[in-house]
């Protein structure tokens, strides 16, 4: 999976891809002291598995719909 973080717009996006999906997550740079805080939340082991459960949810799904 890989992670890219984006500051745009008063906002840190978040945006996670694999080969075909992706996710993004904005979050108010008000939120945070600053980058390197939004940083250990993208590479927290809780976050990271949500977006891992998540990515294996839109995949599941995906499947479904081809067949």
């Amino acid at each position: 999976m890989r992670i890219s973080l984006f500051e745009w717009n008063s906002k840190y996006i978040l945006k996670f891809e694999t080969p075909q999906l992706e996710q993004s997550y904005k979050f108010s740079v008000l939120d945070f002291s600053g980058q390197k805080e939004i940083e250990e939340l993208a590479s927290s082991s809780s976050f990271q598995n949500f977006v891992i459960t998540t990515f294996q949810q839109m995949y599941a799904e995906m499947g479904k719909q081809i067949n």
